[in-house]
């Protein structure tokens, strides 16, 4: 599924999801890397209510250090998340006892999945043995930057995310069990650390490179707090939500913290990702950054005056450049013409 209804604190950045079944793999991210540098800690699971764990006792990912992880965000009835339901249960088989857990973190979509009866009840008929992180709120979605089900994230010894996994891993003939049955039993094979701390240097970007530079309480205090979420912390807007997503009118759109202009509206297209999409920038208009979040390499799109996150641009985007930037329309305004 790639509608959600959850708000949106912060994501990992605008991956296209297009479809019920559809999804997005890095190649890269799937397959087997050794390095023990340049990936990010899995943020700490968060809620006391847990299924199939004694007296539903929480699981913490500190407790695991020296051991993988497999954290697999789902929801009962999603359709796309059952289609890989036999490849955790044979995981959770396999591995038991070899170091290895799955754990799901069940996130509502539905009325009838709030009910923790109903997600016990519907464990039970998906053969489901392994912990799960009741997680009715949504804070554990917002932490991991979520914004499909189903999403597989693969954790190593050391509790940094090795491999993240959008989608059926089947769809596509694209193999995905075979891949991160491999990927798991290469981290197995590998030293556990010799200490816990990371080596991770902080993606904030430069300020004194752009033109226009304000202080974070200024920032604070001239944007909204969904504005300020995208634009100064590299949030990502909940898809199908935004302002701008079905506007057809002839203009421009500009950032919404400097207004700058950004895009014409002729270059506006409907990519059916959930997201405002163009397939051309306005020249010298938008930065784009290497962003290597969670062990994924992606291009990070930011305002060429201000520095404001505005989305990720892919190459997968219609002719005549080939390129979808895919934007948050809360970094966006429009400019009727």
């Amino acid at each position: 599924m790639n509608k959600i209804t959850l708000p949106l604190l912060a994501t990992l950045g605008v991956l296209a999801v297009a479809g019920a079944s559809a999804y997005r793999i890095n190649g890269q991210t799937a397959q087997a890397k050794t390095a023990q540098t340049n990936f990010q800690t899995a943020p700490e699971l968060v809620g006391k209510q847990w299924l199939n764990t004694p007296n539903g006792k929480p699981v913490t990912l500190a407790s695991r250090r020296g051991k993988v992880t497999v954290v697999e965000f789902y929801a009962a009835t999603c359709s796309n998340c059952r289609a890989n339901q036999a490849a955790y249960n044979k995981w959770a088989q396999n591995f038991k006892g070899k170091g290895v857990e799955v754990i799901g973190v069940h996130t509502p979509e539905l009325a009838y999945e709030r009910d923790p009866k109903n997600v016990a009840a519907e464990a039970k008929k998906a053969g489901i043995s392994y912990p799960i992180l009741l997680d009715g709120q949504g804070q554990n979605w917002d932490n991991y930057r979520q914004q499909y089900w189903p999403t597989i994230y693969v954790i190593d010894k050391a509790g940094k995310v090795r491999a993240k996994w959008e989608g059926e891993l089947e769809a596509g003939g694209r193999k995905g069990t075979a891949k991160l049955t491999s990927l798991i039993q290469t981290l197995l094979a590998e030293n556990s650390p010799t200490s816990t701390q990371t080596n991770m240097k902080t993606q904030d970007k430069d300020k004194t490179q752009f033109p226009l530079t304000k202080t974070d309480a200024e920032w604070r205090a001239e944007l909204t707090p969904q504005q300020y979420n995208v634009l100064r912390q590299a949030g990502t807007e909940a898809p199908y939500t935004g302002a701008l997503l079905k506007n057809h009118e002839t203009g421009v759109y500009e950032c919404a913290a400097c207004q700058q202009p950004l895009f014409n509206s002729d270059t506006k297209f409907d990519s059916g990702t959930g997201w405002p999409s163009f397939y051309q920038a306005i020249p010298g208009s938008i930065k784009e950054i290497t962003d290597t979040a969670y062990g994924m390499k992606r291009t990070e799109t930011v305002c060429s005056r201000c520095g404001g996150h505005l989305g990720h641009v892919f190459d997968d985007g219609p002719k005549p450049t080939g390129l979808r930037y895919c934007m948050n329309s809360a970094a966006l305004e429009f400019e009727k013409k």
